[in-house]
């Protein structure tokens, strides 16, 4: 995308009357905490659990579904030009969006036009690499026919797409990873389409026979088609849409540029021309989005980006962020001087990554990052997923927890062991209270030195793993806090007894306990409350029968 100067002037003059036809917009430069669809990522489902994809109706609605027919979002990034940044396709780099940014697809946009695969053909090898990393990491991978300058899809600089998409097929038949995209961003220049029901007819007819192709080879992969006007224009396939029940359409926006709307009569807006194809039986795909203007220039315009975000993960819609590149601009996620291989530990650092490619990391994984309001970013943090926990010591570290200072016992011993929170000496120094209301003569824990956080807006349980080396007797009480709910009494501590525990395979034996809202009124105001729903600490009144006990999987769920 942006490579073209006469397109600049058009998304320019078109933001500008977009721009003034909406504001003002509360909901557009709001912060993150805003917004309740941007923490959390349990729809973000790896091909190994996901499966061969499929576009099924949900409440009226076209949704991308998991072989199981359980609704699958995708979320990952783009490459930018592969004829351009070649490195980019290597398997540490790719082992770290899925495993370090929980991604669960990647797209390779190989260009056609712009010294790409019309005048350098080998840039095939570098797509057939990158589907290859790709199933050797778990990703989805969605194989880009870059099409862009000129804007018609049939150019005749385009003639090679059949053979193309036939020789990928027939290297990879069926496969569930992976996806084709036919036509990245049809639009009006060189000779281009016209952004209406025409133009959209024109591609129709470039890609109907592609999506007949690949089916009578027996190909059901996922097909995502472009839309005129540089993919804004979901809502023209929406009248007319392509004969094939897993084929969905792209949008691209970019945060800079496209603002939100609330309504789908707006065919001068891309969220707007969104809303209408999926209320007019269309899946719609954003195979493109960027943190910057369309140029890739200017911002980043990261609670813009909230704000598309929130609205994508709402309606189940999956995204690639444009792009995994180290290009000297706002919409890159790497820094200029980062390498593309991050290295044996296939981790890039947050030193590494673009103010971009911080925000685009953490929204991956769910995770919270502060908007431009906030001068101090919050650090990005790894996956998390509400059924998988959050404390989950797997560090090595005690991610924060010690003795509280107004503990009334200090010298039992914390300690991470096995990836486990133990406690030792518990019963040895008096830790041993397991009645509902006096959990106030045990040890007293807390996080204060966590330095993380976690949104639990609409959460209503608290739950914990507790580990002896013998079945015991065990109550807690909890304390969830917030920047402003600093504190409330525990009603109770939570109590579980010698039968709740079960044995384990390595001898140990093992039970869990769930604290409600109920149970802690300061989890109840912190998780109804929208402007601040973040924990930031956590106090545990710890009491056993035993002197040891350890505890893991502290986590939030509904």
């Amino acid at each position: 995308m942006f490579k073209n100067a006469k397109r600049t002037l058009i998304s320019i003059a078109v933001i500008i009357v977009m721009v003034i036809s909406i504001l003002p917009k509360a909901n557009v430069t709001a912060a993150s905490s805003d917004y309740s669809h941007l923490i959390g990522n349990s729809d973000v489902k790896k091909p190994s659990e996901g499966g061969k994809l499929q576009v099924l109706d949900k409440n009226g609605i076209k949704t991308l579904c998991s072989a199981d027919g359980n609704p699958i979002q995708l979320r990952g990034m783009s490459t930018h030009g592969l004829q351009w940044f070649p490195e980019v396709v290597n398997n540490n780099g790719f082992s770290a969006l899925a495993n370090d940014w929980g991604a669960n697809v990647i797209r390779l946009a190989m260009y056609i036009g712009e010294d790409g695969y019309a005048t350098n053909p080998s840039v095939k090898q570098k797509v057939i690499n990158g589907i290859d990393y790709a199933i050797a990491n778990d990703l989805y991978v969605i194989v880009d026919w870059h099409m862009i300058n000129p804007g018609n899809p049939t150019a005749s600089i385009y003639s090679g797409a059949q053979s193309f998409f036939n020789e990928i097929s027939d290297l990879y038949p069926n496969n569930k990873n992976i996806i084709y995209e036919l036509c990245n961003e049809p639009n009006g220049e060189n000779g281009g389409i016209s952004n209406d029901a025409a133009g959209w007819s024109q591609v129709k007819a470039y890609a109907s026979p592609i999506v007949q192709l690949l089916r009578k080879k027996g190909n059901e992969n996922l097909i995502i088609v472009g839309s005129p006007f540089w993919s804004q224009r979901p809502d023209l396939a929406a009248d007319n849409p392509i004969a094939d029940k897993n084929t969905m359409y792209s949008v691209h926006f970019y945060s800079g540029t496209n603002p939100v709307s609330n309504v789908d009569t707006d065919r001068n807006n891309a969220m707007s021309n969104v809303r209408y194809a999926l209320n007019h039986g269309v899946g719609v795909f954003a195979t493109e989005w960027g943190t910057s203007l369309a140029t890739g220039t200017t911002g980043p315009y990261l609670a813009k980006a909230d704000a598309w975000l929130d609205f994508l993960n709402a309606n189940n819609i999956s995204w690639c962020n444009f792009s995994l590149c180290n290009k000297d601009e706002v919409a890159s996620a790497l820094k200029s001087t980062t390498s593309y291989d991050p290295g044996s530990d296939k981790v890039w650092s947050e030193s590494e990554l673009t103010t971009s490619g911080q925000y685009v990391r953490a929204r991956i994984n769910g995770s919270y990052y502060a908007t431009p309001e906030d001068p101090k970013p919050i650090k990005p943090q790894p996956p998390l997923d509400f059924s998988s926990g959050f404390w989950d010591f797997n560090d090595g570290t005690t991610q924060g927890f010690g003795i509280n200072g107004d503990s009334p016992i200090t010298s039992i011993l914390v300690q991470n062991v096995n990836n486990a929170l133990e406690l030792r000496g518990l019963n040895t120094y008096g830790s041993n209270d397991l009645s509902e209301g006096n959990f106030w003569a045990n040890a007293r824990l807390s996080a204060d030195v966590w330095g993380q956080s976690i949104n639990i807006f609409g959460l209503t349980k608290l739950t914990m793993d507790v580990i002896s080396p013998s079945p015991t007797n065990v109550s807690i009480a909890a304390i969830p806090q917030s920047n402003t709910h600093g504190w409330a009494n525990p009603a109770r501590a939570v109590h579980i007894s010698t039968y709740n525990f079960t044995a384990q395979p390595d001898g140990t034996y093992k039970a869990t306990i769930t604290i409600s809202v109920d149970d802690s009124p300061n989890f109840k105001t912190i998780a109804a409350d929208s402007n601040d729903s973040i924990v930031r600490n956590m106090i545990l009144f710890i009491g056993a029968s035993s002197d040891n006990i350890s505890l893991d999987n502290i986590k939030f769920t509904k």
